[in-house]
């Protein structure tokens, strides 16, 4: 989607990661967001990704990273500049897109041919799940079905915690936190609500506080009255919030 004021050559622009469990979404699920984007002088681009169970982990990660070089190879056909690239994820999207920003030249394998970056100038994650291992053993077992955090990841590695530990710590954002580099991460913007039962507060916490250790750029903003989704009653001041980190990064 591109703004329709004011015309300029090239647009910054933001990748929408749509959420679903990483089983379910669509990328025509965000068309507000995106009319917001807009407003803001952003365009926008939604993706679709794999689904769980047919497609198991990376294949998700891997098709969002070919998106983000498809957009930077046409970015000038669509009327943006590929030097400032934002995304947008929630929930498992928001998963996603924090591996996209922290994970640089990995899962790579989509589309060898295209050589352009997988890089994002910057992210906003909403109520991203990031540790994998911590999320499968604390899980609430009164929580079942799809809003199950151990239902969504036997459906997305086709196998519980205890038979794939490396590959549950190998996804979770939280494992490259702790190395992340100040000049290679992108800053980053984490709207999660304090009433989360689905995906904790606590890792997005743990998460942040990691990242500046470090030196990166990272922000939580905490919404006490919001759940899994949406933004309570803060909507305003957390519209408010990304249009300004938006503004910032993406100048």
């Amino acid at each position: 989607m591109i703004p329709k004021a004011p015309a300029v050559a090239a647009y910054p622009a933001v990748i929408v990661v749509h959420g679903g469990g990483w089983m379910g979404g669509s990328r025509k699920d965000y068309q507000g967001l995106q009319s917001l984007l807009a407003n803001m002088g952003l365009a926008s681009m939604s993706i679709d990704y794999r689904s769980a169970p047919l497609a198991r982990f990376p294949a998700q990660i891997e098709d969002l990273k070919c998106a983000i070089r498809w957009l930077h190879q046409h970015a000038s056909e669509h009327q943006i500049d590929p030097e400032r690239i934002g995304g947008f994820g929630i929930s498992a999207g928001a998963h996603l897109t924090a591996l996209v920003a922290l994970t640089s030249g990995k899962w790579n394998t989509v589309d060898r041919g295209n050589q352009s970056s997988d890089r994002l100038r910057c992210a906003v994650l909403h109520a991203p799940p990031l540790d994998f291992p911590d999320w499968w053993q604390t899980a609430d077992p009164q929580i079942t079905g799809t809003m199950s955090p151990r239902f969504m990841l036997n459906n997305l590695f086709g196998k519980d915690y205890s038979q794939a530990k490396n590959a549950y710590k190998e996804a979770s954002p939280s494992t490259y936190a702790a190395q992340a580099q100040k000049e290679k991460t992108p800053p980053l913007l984490i709207v999660h609500g304090e009433q989360d039962v689905t995906v904790p507060i606590r890792a997005s916490q743990a998460f942040v506080d990691q990242l500046i250790a470090r030196g990166v750029s990272a922000e939580l903003m905490r919404i006490s009255d919001a759940d899994h989704f949406g933004f309570g009653s803060q909507t305003r001041q957390a519209v408010e919030k990304i249009q300004i980190f938006f503004s910032q990064c993406l100048k």
